[in-house]
C-alpha cells in the first residue's frame, strides 16, 4: 500500500503547480497573473523546507521533487516572463538592428531555463552548499524577473509617474537581455552568496541576513514590488559588505 505523501512534498508539488500555472498565464499574455504565481511558489518552497526541518529533515524524494518544481517555477516559467517583458518593452524603444525584438527575447527565454538547470544540477551535487550558496539561486532570479512582469505593467500605464523610479532603465529591451545574460552567469559562478538563513536570533553572525531584511523592508515600503531588483543587487554585493562583519 503506498505511503501518504509527506507534508514537504505536498508543499513542493503546490509549488510546482504554482510554475506550471505561471508558465501557461505566460503564455497567453496574462503576465501580471504569472508573476504573481511565481511569488506564491516562492512562498511554497520556503514552507516546504520549514515543513521538511520540523519533521526531521528531508527525504532523497523530496530533494529530487524540490529541484524538479524549482526548475520550472525559477526557471521555465522566468524564461516565459522574460520572453514576453522584452518583446513588450522592443515595442517601446526597438530601433533598426541585425536582432529584432522577437529572437532577443527568444534567446533569453531558452538560456534562463538551461543556466537554472545546470544550477539546480550543481547544487544538488555539491556538499560545499549546505550552509552558504556558490553562484546566484535559482528563486533569486525567478522573483526578479517577476518583479519586473508586474513593474512593467506598471510601468506602461503610470510612465510619468514613475520617471525617476530606480529600476526605470531596466525595461529597455536590451538592458532587459543583458540582465539575463548576467543573471545566468552568475547562477553558473563560483560567487559565494548567504543562504539566507538565520542562525540565531541574535545580531552576531547574522549580521548580513539582519541588514538585507531591514534594507528589504525600506526599500518595498518605497518601491513596492520593484524592490525585488534593488534588493537583489544588495544580495549580490553582500560578499564586499558582509567583510566589514568579524567572522563568528
Amino acid at each position: 500500500m503506498p505511503h501518504l505523501p509527506r507534508l514537504s512534498d505536498l508543499l513542493t508539488t503546490a509549488n510546482l503547480s504554482c510554475g506550471v500555472g505561471s508558465v501557461l498565464l505566460a503564455s497567453q499574455g496574462q503576465l501580471t497573473w504569472a508573476c504573481w504565481l511565481v511569488f506564491t511558489g516562492a512562498l511554497f518552497d520556503v514552507f516546504d523546507g520549514l515543513a521538511a526541518r520540523a519533521l526531521g529533515g528531508g527525504s532523497p524524494l523530496g530533494a529530487q521533487l524540490d529541484s524538479l518544481a524549482d526548475m520550472v517555477t525559477f526557471g521555465v516559467a522566468p524564461g516565459m516572463i522574460a520572453h514576453q517583458v522584452i518583446t513588450m518593452a522592443g515595442a517601446w524603444y526597438w530601433t533598426e538592428g541585425p536582432l529584432d525584438p522577437g529572437s532577443v527575447a527568444m534567446i533569453c527565454a531558452i538560456i534562463i531555463p538551461i543556466a537554472s538547470a545546470w544550477r539546480l544540477a550543481k547544487f544538488n551535487l555539491d556538499t560545499r552548499q549546505t550552509d552558504s550558496f556558490l553562484g546566484l539561486p535559482t528563486p533569486a532570479n525567478g522573483l526578479f524577473w517577476a518583479s519586473l512582469g508586474i513593474g512593467f505593467e506598471q510601468w506602461a500605464t503610470e510612465r510619468s509617474s514613475m520617471i525617476l523610479h530606480p529600476t526605470i532603465l531596466l525595461f529597455h529591451p536590451w538592458v532587459l537581455a543583458g540582465c539575463a545574460v548576467v543573471l545566468c552567469l552568475l547562477m553558473r559562478s563560483e560567487l559565494p552568496l548567504p543562504s539566507l538563513k538565520f542562525k540565531a536570533l541574535t545580531w552576531t553572525g547574522n549580521e548580513v541576513m539582519f541588514l538585507l531584511l531591514g534594507i528589504g523592508i525600506v526599500l518595498v515600503v518605497l518601491y513596492g514590488i520593484l524592490a525585488v531588483p534593488l534588493i537583489l543587487v544588495l544580495y549580490l554585493l553582500s560578499p564586499l559588505w558582509g567583510r566589514l562583519f568579524p567572522k563568528t
